[in-house]
């Protein structure tokens, strides 16, 4: 983690991008403007106990956050992921608190870097 201790990688993601700081605002923007719909998949997939339903919104934000080197925010999301994988739910509600504080952690930075 660099040592702002942001919760994504932002020098990696500056390199991965050519240093176009204006760049990075626009894809931070465009997370931050998915996210409450990301989120709203989660919890809908959570309420109808849909494996897959549940595998297929955690695998999004799985790719979403790891644009951002976010690697606390992608492995939670990743675990998330299995547990629809395997229809397995019965952690669930602590796997996806973990995942969505996490991403929550990436989308304050976010908004400002945004702000910035």
């Amino acid at each position: 983690m660099p040592p702002t201790s942001l919760p994504f990688d932002r020098v990696q993601v500056l390199e991965n991008l050519g240093g176009d700081e204006a760049l990075l605002k626009q894809i931070a923007e465009l997370f931050v403007a998915d996210w409450p719909d990301s989120l709203a998949h989660l919890h809908a997939a959570i309420a109808a106990a849909d494996a897959e339903a549940l595998r297929r919104a955690a695998h999004s934000v799985k790719g979403s956050v790891s644009n951002f080197g976010a690697e606390r925010a992608v492995q939670a999301a990743k675990d998330l992921e299995m547990a629809g994988k395997s229809g397995d739910l019965t952690q669930v509600a602590s796997l996806a608190e973990t995942a969505i504080q996490a991403v929550e952690e990436v989308v304050a930075a976010l908004k400002r870097e945004i702000a910035s």
